[in-house]
């Protein structure tokens, strides 16, 4: 468990410095095409409603990153949930259907609050 936790917050931290390169120094970003720097027909005025809510993890490389950064730190909370129910003998063979589900759930939990605070500030 131990591994896996090293694993999933290194790709976190990985993602991240991905997504600060591409925001505070895009000319330094290795690639710079328009989809890796969201611009041109990827800039965000350009999106449809899917592209900028639904399916936003793909309309640019940031947001692709963010959502793995996210992703490893939901699904580390998952297995760490799962690892504790283990130990307690509280979890069965679906426990691990049930971590997928919680990740998911959580996912969009946090997509909904970022949104709400965004729109308020």
């Amino acid at each position: 468990m131990i591994k896996l936790s090293a694993i999933l917050i290194s790709i976190s931290a990985i993602a991240k410095g991905f997504c600060d390169a591409i925001r505070f120094h895009p000319a330094n970003f290795p690639f710079q095409g328009d989809w890796w720097l969201g611009k041109g027909d990827y800039a965000w005025n350009n999106r449809t409603l899917l592209e900028k809510y639904v399916f936003s993890f793909v309309s640019d490389a940031w947001h692709l990153f963010d959502a793995i950064r996210i992703t490893a730190f939901l699904l580390l909370v998952a297995l760490l949930i799962v690892d504790i129910k283990k130990g307690r003998k509280e979890i069965d063979q679906h426990g691990w259907i049930a971590a997928a589900l919680l990740v998911i759930a959580m996912y969009f939990i946090h997509g909904s609050v970022f949104e709400i605070t965004f729109k308020l500030l």
